[in-house]
């Protein structure tokens, strides 16, 4: 199995995944719940009740649902994915892979019989995805809705492809793929207008549209609205999951939102919006403990740091960290590099040091770590050690981005502090290059 792309699935659980969480009970609860199903013994009724079980987070439920499916149906793609999309959750990232590969095989036979099969090519577009070929899954969605213009699943599904491929563009480009992308789930939105997943999607467009051409204000209005559509239509017994992530999004539309209004001086409005943020966080820890909750966590901590709510941000730090799972341990260190930030605002530099060292002996590749490093440094007047971490932060950062901006800006106080004023002074140009702002 190659390496990298099991890496890649790990990296990438935030769009497939969360922990396992089954109290004994129910697996009581579900001998009942196989005795309804069985009196429509189908492989769809199986599979169906492997999706509502997967989506409240009963993976081993699920898995057992999907398995008897597959015993009725075993060259069935879709319940193969299935299949696969609860392995991954459950953390075994080889044997998921290899499920989406034999399964695309079997999409791929789909539609080499029957071309003019919509749904073949919305199953292989959904595979494809998954084995994070992103081109080839938008055109598979593309032919889908070529084949059936009306179909809501397939508008979705390339929305959300859309999305996904727009993240990994550079600015210009990945504006227009975002606007692509809110076309597209628009279309889902009106040939379906109770499509949760489709409201929740373009709220999370919108908050990427909104950081183009400027801040814009009514972009973050519009997808707090569509937020709301969404946990609106989907309700948290149908998945848990998918309300959390509409919960996240109004959060991070607040905090979208309060930055805006700090920059226009409005500080009032800024910490309602703020507060806001805080509430919203608080329903996402609720609803999903075990995955989104552990964004919602690191959000939350950041949104008390900024209130100026020190202590409590370092006790939301230490919460997200102690809820990391064992094999998702890089994201300890960027938790860990991040609380150090609050330490450095407290004047806490040697405890922040101590912090920053631990998280980079778990990830020495961490960039985030290294610029706050090089921050705290600076203000214990380690000057020449600082500009070492910077220089770390800059060549580890992305290469566009306010973190390697600020990473130069750091060095070049650095450099300044130090008397080597001729580099500093380059140094500040670089980071205004890169858009670095005081």
């Amino acid at each position: 199995m190659n390496e990298k792309r099991v890496n890649d699935l790990r990296a990438n659980a935030k769009k497939m995944r969360a922990w396992m969480r089954i109290p004994l009970i129910l697996a009581v609860l579900f001998v009942l719940c196989l005795a309804a199903v069985a009196q429509e013994n189908t492989a769809d009724s199986w599979y169906q009740e492997g999706l509502k079980l997967m989506g409240n987070d009963n993976y081993r439920d699920a898995l057992i649902a999907f398995d008897k499916a597959i015993e009725i149906d075993p060259e069935n793609a879709s319940i193969w994915m299935g299949k696969g999309d609860v392995l991954v959750r459950m953390g075994d990232y080889n044997e998921s892979l290899k499920i989406y590969e034999n399964a695309l095989e079997m999409a791929e036979k789909t539609t080499q019989d029957n071309p003019h099969d919509a749904r073949g090519w919305l199953v292989k577009g959904e595979l494809f995805i998954r084995i994070f070929k992103n081109d080839e899954a938008i055109n598979a969605y593309s032919r889908a809705t070529e084949l059936n213009p009306k179909y809501a699943e397939a508008w979705y599904q390339k929305g959300a492809a859309l999305n996904l491929k727009a993240g990994e563009l550079p600015e210009q480009e990945s504006a227009k793929t975002y606007e692509e992308a809110f076309t597209a789930l628009n279309k889902a939105i009106e040939l379906d207008p109770g499509y949760g997943k489709a409201w929740n999607d373009k709220g999370y467009t919108l908050l990427s549209l909104a950081r183009f051409n400027g801040k814009n204000f009514n972009r973050y209005n519009e997808s707090l609205e569509a937020f709301d559509r969404a946990i609106e239509l989907i309700s948290a017994e149908d998945s848990r999951q998918f309300s959390a992530l509409a919960w996240e999004g109004k959060a991070l539309a607040f905090v979208g939102m309060s930055n805006m209004l700090n920059d226009m001086d409005r500080k009032d409005e800024a910490r309602e919006r703020y507060e806001e943020a805080l509430t919203a966080c608080d329903r996402v820890i609720e609803l999903d403990p075990d995955f989104t909750g552990q964004e919602a966590r690191l959000l939350k901590a950041g949104i008390l740091s900024e209130l100026g709510r020190y202590n409590e941000s370092l006790v939301a730090y230490d919460g997200a960290i102690s809820s990391v799972p064992a094999d998702l341990v890089l994201l300890t260190a960027t938790f860990m590099a991040d609380k150090s930030s609050v330490l450095v605002k407290m004047g806490e530099y040697e405890e922040a040091l101590t912090t920053i060292n631990a998280a980079l002996k778990i990830d020495p590749t961490n960039p985030i770590a290294w610029k706050n490093k090089g921050e705290a440094l600076n203000y214990t007047g380690r000057y020449e050690e600082a500009v070492s971490a910077y220089d770390k932060a800059v060549e580890l950062s992305p290469e566009l981005g306010l973190l390697k901006a600020s990473s130069w800006q750091g060095k070049g106080d650095a450099l300044k502090a130090s008397g080597r004023q001729v580099e500093a002074a380059a140094a500040f140009a670089r980071a205004k290059e890169l858009g670095y702002k005081a």
